[in-house]
């Protein structure tokens, strides 16, 4: 039986002469999340410690962490969550890291003493290690309700009323070494790494993080001694109910925070499809619904815009049509079914005379036509035709005559549909039997095309965001940028005469005189799309950003050959990157898985290739 083992940490009062300010509702918060998994997971068997004020120290969090989360007792399937509500900050991260790390810095909560002499902050590095001392096999959960601020955002007041005080605290100065991280009488795996002269990075594991807001951004507190994060989500768990994907969840949060603390976007990040995983469950269902209908400002407002790739063009609008439902349940038929009014860069109007209220889910297909040849037997032809006949699949292709206007062809024999190259006959996805598999796989290529091929010509932005792709030498040595976006790597062999691997990241620097939204999109070979960089928003003039949460292997595995495509969104306004998000042609857990700004809003994209050879 799963068992849910959480540690919650919550700091109202810090060590007095610690110069830090005290917040009024981190233990609320503490209460209010115990509660909440008391009630509802009773069924998981909640093994919950909590950390509160003076006992919350660096050494008794990371021991805390260590003895709780980590031990023998967390067995496969178990659920750990790790909850802190208290002050966010940054600081000088050690010169180990600095090669990768543009602003130098590390992210970091606040611990009770940390602020005491001779004492430190718990770093995102630290955060890091710990995190993959969890036991392979355990669902893992982050709720992080702090600020993650950058020193030009010190001075931000909350815009609201209904606010109180920021959950930040200005970052310490003293720089840390390797040394300073994790305990002295404790494994340390980046004093490991350095001893065996391997690469200092980061350890990766798979996890889920809701956190308060963006990391330049600021998590405020409400006036009734909550934090604006907290109160929401554990608001949206107790009235909506607690089956809501990670993704539908954070939908819903992120619209109620932004509509009293409008300077603060809550955020969500994953690996894989851990994005439509039930919250606090290992349960992964398909999300058909992507979007949200709000109403604002007298108007029914779509999230999705000319970035995400809705059209214009007033003649290819008139085919779109929105889906709107109360609620998310499975194989609902929608409760109205809508057009588009106008489109606008990050949102659309909707023709919708629905009285007034705050939120619907809402389904648009604007996907392309993507046109694809036929060959084979008469029977499999005759089997693709029908398919394109029947009414209840999604079909973003269409079958065209001529091998030159085709990229993709379907190749049908001996009753299986195989999808291939029609440049080069390279298989695709196949042999399969089933149609809709294949039909699945022609949407998701259809998508993947459209995504890839998004721009914006006429953006007075495009040349304001600088950006390189970076390789990083495995001796920990100075970066390689190169600023060109057509790239050629060959990749030589390792000692063991395996093909050797790239490190490397994405930055980039805001030139222009306002702040841009940034994402980082890795269009995969497979024709998956990932976001390796959640949407954060880069001051203007900024120093340079590291495009990732982690450095990054490129390999070419049993290939010889490869194209690797990274896309870079940028905006002057907020968009919502998960839109974009799809599994490859080789996972099958994602079939059916691609079901605030005025005019004058603008932005841009830019298309980095980076192609690996085998030496």
């Amino acid at each position: 039986m799963p068992q849910l083992h959480a540690l919650l940490i919550a700091i109202n009062e810090y060590a007095p002469t610690s110069g830090v300010r005290n917040l009024s509702g981190c233990l609320n918060d503490l209460a209010a999340m115990q509660a909440l998994l008391l009630k509802h997971y009773a069924h998981l068997q909640p093994n919950i410690r909590t950390l509160i004020n003076a006992d919350a120290t660096r050494e008794g969090v990371i021991k805390a962490f260590r003895e709780h989360l980590t031990g023998p007792q967390i067995k496969k399937g178990d659920q750990v969550l790790f909850y802190y509500s208290g002050h966010g900050s940054y600081g000088p991260t050690a010169p180990e890291f600095a090669y990768n790390n543009p602003l130098k810095q590390d992210e970091t909560m606040v611990c009770y003493d940390s602020r005491l002499p001779g004492k430190q902050d718990l770093s995102d590095k630290e955060r890091g290690a710990l995190l993959a001392e969890i036991p392979k096999g355990a669902q893992v959960l982050f709720i992080i309700d702090s600020c993650h601020a950058a020193s030009s955002l010190r001075n931000h007041k909350a815009a609201a009323i209904e606010l109180g005080a920021s959950r930040f605290q200005p970052g310490q100065t003293t720089p840390r070494t390797l040394e300073s991280y994790l305990l002295a009488d404790g494994e340390n795996i980046y004093l490991q790494q350095k001893q065996l002269g391997q690469k200092i990075v980061v350890p990766e594991r798979p996890f889920v993080l809701l956190a308060a807001c963006a990391e330049t951004e600021l998590a405020m507190e409400t006036k009734d001694q909550r934090g604006v994060f907290s109160k929401y989500l554990l608001e949206v768990l107790e009235n909506a109910g607690t089956d809501y994907t990670y993704e539908e969840l954070m939908q819903r949060v992120f619209f109620l925070v932004n509509k009293i603390s409008q300077k603060q976007h809550p955020s969500l990040e994953t690996f894989q499809t851990q994005r439509r995983q039930v919250f606090l469950s290992k349960v992964v269902r398909p999300n058909f619904i992507k979007n949200t209908a709000t109403f604002e400002n007298g108007h029914w407002r779509l999230n999705c815009g000319t970035i995400h790739g809705m059209p214009s063009d007033p003649e290819k609008l008139k085919g779109v049509k929105v889906q709107l439902f109360d609620s998310l349940k499975p194989q609902a038929d929608p409760d109205h079914e809508v057009g588009v009014k106008s489109v606008f860069s990050t949102h659309s109007l909707l023709h919708f005379d629905q009285e007034p209220r705050d939120f619907f889910w809402a389904a648009v297909d604007f996907s392309i036509a993507l046109p694809v040849t036929l060959s084979g037997d008469e029977k499999g032809k005759k089997a693709i035709q029908n398919l394109l006949l029947y009414k209840g699949a999604k079909k973003n292709w269409q079958i065209v005559a001529s091998d030159a206007a085709a990229k993709y062809a379907i190749n049908m024999e001996k009753g299986q549909a195989s999808i291939v190259l029609t440049a080069t006959n390279q298989p695709l996805y196949g042999p399969k039997e089933d149609v809709l598999d294949v039909n699945d796989a022609l949407n998701r290529i259809a998508r993947w095309e459209q995504v890839l091929a998004l721009s914006h010509p006429d953006s007075k932005i495009q040349n304001r965001l600088k950006v390189e792709f970076c390789e990083e030498p495995k001796d920990n040595s100075a970066l390689i940028p190169y600023q060109n976006q057509q790239l050629s790597f060959v990749l030589g062999k390792t000692p063991r005469g395996e093909t050797d691997t790239l490190w490397y990241h994405l930055r980039a620097r805001n030139t222009a005189p306002q702040p841009l939204h940034v994402a980082l999109l890795y269009l995969s070979p497979g024709y998956g799309i990932e976001v390796h960089y959640l949407r954060r928003i880069l001051p203007p003039n900024s120093d340079w950003v590291k495009l990732d949460e982690v450095s990054r292997e490129l390999e070419l595995g049993n290939k010889a050959k490869s194209l690797e495509r990274f896309l870079v969104l940028y905006s002057t306004s907020a968009f919502e990157e998960f839109q974009y998000e799809q599994a490859a042609l080789d996972d099958s857990s994602g079939r059916d898985l691609v079901r605030k700004s005025l005019a004058g809003d603008d932005w841009a994209t830019q298309l980095f290739e980076v192609e690996l050879k085998s030496e």
